[in-house]
């Protein structure tokens, strides 16, 4: 498949960036409390939940129990922000709410583990911050400059290497090749050299003729541009990972096919190649030179669980591989400090994402792994500076399944929630409640970024109890269950996302059986001989009976849009509906009798048109139509008595829920305003809707430095 599906795919993972309503004075304190739980679990606004938080203290009408907890959450606050005002938050805990007894101690813990780790600093150390810069890209893929002035990253409009200057906000960019539409050409990771002149960068680019897949390299200031390594065959990826200190050489991952994982040695001046160690799984992993250039350290997973990482060094020279950390826990490579000794890695040993440090003397484990933040989250790392402080980017926020209640009658919201549903994994998604109203089956993903893992979960209602089932598939979504509540139905890619790379995937529709666990493809994407013909999958659905399925399909090569009924029994397909415009975008839904089938479209003019046909085929009726200046997707889905149709209206800060009548008339809003609706599912009850949301507002990638918190004497010495 090539990059083109890529960007559809990018497409339907635009996100709105929502607002929330600041608390009044007004509010209760209960609800305050709630608020300030709100910014900084949901939504990890650290200091506008301090903010509440403090409000909450302050009052004197409000339960001392209350006040107590607020006061916790405000050191809790601060000390994931890295700042000394944690101390004082804690002791106020233990002076103010000794009867308080979890509160006490849990503020008498977290207090002794600051002071124990203030011994660990010398004196005449700076004390160690963590600092928000602003607001960045996420999952940019990019590097600070070593000068702390600059990083590179993807600008996602366009797939071109930009950099943007921290102090200014500034952009400019190294690559020129325009929109998607003109070319679907795309840079990935990029790396800057030593002395920050230049920047190394991965360029696939496979509509060019001869196709391009390697390294380029460009001059900071853009006026040149030259070739470091291209790959010969087709179906190999290559990652550019580090710069030698020398300025010599590249450290880049290379994927060929057939399944073959390398890592590489390239010359930055003649692009020969030295092979340093072939791996047995075929999986994206992150990689660097020590400081001092002699060793390579690399994250890679274990072989009894492919999710969780280890790390690992290999020197250079003899190529001796040495285990550096190996645990049960999931361990990440964050970077490797100017010191010459210091290793950041990130771990969930401690049942939250934490960053540690280690240190390294001739090759050798020089000092065991220290906790050095708690609570750092999922980060895309952006590397050292030369004076040792360390960048990240605290990504963009998760869609999750959220369920509200509605009024039968009125189909009308009564309750908009605040906290998604409980689940294990990095986020969910895709929720489906069953026809016979026993079970919600989502979609959790697990893992890390790229290596990543779709499970379908299946929870019944009742007894609250879970099955997972493991398809085996990536970019699994839209979950849509048979009539007699037996199978799901889910649009995946033909591979799982950790086989990244080698023609990327096809787009298949799948069937799971949740009696057996059985999986099977029911169609899957085609192209031809020239890699032309793409069938991008967008939205799927059951037939009445459940002998065909619906689902909408799109075709590059001619340029169509189609709603396709396909007979499971004989492979027969029947098209229902064909639109000669592409990147349409149907979403669709089966009415509860079978008869009908509602869909939504949009053209280039953001206009939505909600449309009916019948499923046996003939005339299409155009219920509604309204546009949007936010070019996001809209859902539909039924009532369970047919008269209404459910769907979702993109807004500047929020999505919002409506109802239009099946027989035609006016539209009427429902009263749920969340950010990113999507994947509507009602309960055949009718008082249950589950449905995707970032929650009441979402929160934006940030910029973060981590400074002073390198041992003292190492770092002396390389100011020396």
């Amino acid at each position: 498949m090539k990059t083109s599906t890529i960007i559809k795919l990018l497409a339907l993972l635009i996100i709105l960036a929502t607002g929330i309503t600041t608390p009044s004075f007004s509010q209760k304190p209960e609800q305050l409390y709630q608020q300030g739980l709100i910014k900084e679990e949901g939504e990890g606004s650290l200091q506008e939940a301090i903010d509440i938080y403090n409000k909450v203290a302050e009052n004197t009408i409000a339960e001392r129990s209350l006040r107590a907890k607020a006061q916790l959450h405000i050191g809790m606050c601060y000390e994931k922000l890295g700042l000394k005002e944690a101390q004082n938050a804690y002791q106020k805990v233990i002076d103010n709410y000794p009867g308080q007894r979890e509160e006490f101690r849990i503020a008498k813990e977290k207090l002794s583990r600051i002071v124990r780790a203030k011994r660990v600093v010398q004196k005449g150390d700076e004390e160690f911050v963590v600092r928000k810069i602003g607001i960045g890209p996420d999952w940019g893929q990019g590097e600070i400059s070593p000068d702390g002035r600059n990083i590179s990253y993807i600008d996602w409009n366009t797939g071109d290497l930009a950099v943007q200057e921290l102090a200014t906000g500034e952009k400019h960019y190294l690559t020129h090749k325009g929109s998607w539409d003109k070319s679907t050409a795309m840079t990935n990771n990029s790396r800057w050299s030593p002395d920050g002149k230049y920047i190394a960068y991965d360029w696939w680019d496979w509509d060019e003729k001869p196709y391009f897949v390697g390294i380029r390299i460009a001059s900071f200031d853009g006026s040149e541009t030259r070739t470091a390594f291209q790959l010969s065959q087709e179906d190999d990826v290559c990652f550019v990972l580090g710069w030698s200190p020398d300025g010599k050489y590249l450290l880049a991952g290379i994927q060929k096919s057939p399944e073959v994982n390398q890592l590489a040695l390239i010359s930055a001046d003649d692009g020969s190649v030295r092979i340093l160690k072939s791996f047995k799984f075929k999986k994206w992993f992150n990689a660097n030179f020590s400081p001092d250039g002699k060793y390579i350290i690399y994250e890679y997973p274990q072989e009894e669980n492919l999710l969780t990482n280890d790390i690992y060094l290999l020197s250079i020279d003899e190529r001796k591989e040495m285990p550096l950390i190996t645990h049960p826990a999931n361990d990440c490579l964050l970077g490797c400090a100017p010191d010459g000794k210091s290793v950041l890695f990130a771990s969930d040993r401690r049942g939250t994402v934490d960053a540690w440090l280690l240190q390294l003397e001739d090759g050798e484990l020089k000092e065991g792994p220290r906790l050095v933040k708690e609570s750092l989250g999922r980060i895309e790392p952006l590397g050292f500076t030369d004076k040792g402080s360390f960048y990240y980017v605290s990504p963009q926020s998760r869609q999750n399944v959220y369920i509200a209640h509605l009024d039968p009658e009125r189909v009308k919201v009564i309750d908009t929630p605040k906290r998604h549903i409980k689940y294990i994994g990095k986020y969910s998604h895709s929720p489906a409640y069953s026809p016979d109203g026993k079970s919600l089956a989502y979609i959790s993903e697990r893992g890390s970024s790229i290596k990543s893992r779709f499970v379908i979960c299946v929870r019944n209602l009742e007894t609250g109890e879970e099955q997972e089932f493991f398809p085996g598939h990536g970019n699994m979504m839209g979950l849509k269950w048979s009539p007699d509540s037996r199978s799901l139905l889910a649009r995946a890619s033909d591979r799982p996302v950790t086989d990244f790379g080698s023609n990327f995937f096809n787009y298949i529709i799948c069937k799971v059986d949740t009696k057996t666990g059985m999986v099977e493809t029911v169609t899957q994407s085609e192209e031809d001989k020239n890699k032309e013909i793409n069938r991008f999958i967008h939205s799927i659905d059951w037939s009445i009976d459940g002998k065909s399925i619906f689902y909408v399909a799109e075709n590059d090569k001619e340029k169509k849009c189609r709603l396709i009924e396909r007979n499971l029994q004989t492979g027969k397909e029947n098209i229902i509906y064909s639109v000669a415009s592409p990147h349409r975008f149907f979403i669709i839904s089966r009415s509860p009798d079978g008869k009908s089938l509602a869909f939504i479209e949009y053209d280039e003019k953001h206009v939505r048109y909600i449309k009916i046909v019948p499923t046996d085929g003939g005339e299409i009726r155009n219920l509604l139509n309204f546009k949007s200046d936010v070019g996001l997707i809209s859902y539909c889905t039924w009532t369970p008595d047919g008269n209404h149709i459910l769907y979702t209206k993109p807004g500047a800060n929020v999505h919002e829920l409506w109802r239009v009548p099946f027989s035609g008339g006016e539209s009427q809003t429902l009263g749920l305003k969340m950010a990113g609706e999507s994947h509507l599912s009602l309960h055949p009850d009718g008082k249950r809707i589950a449905f995707n949301s970032y929650g009441m507002s979402k929160k934006e990638p940030e910029i973060w430095v981590m400074e002073n918190f390198l041992p003292k004497e190492e770092t002396d010495n390389k100011q020396k």
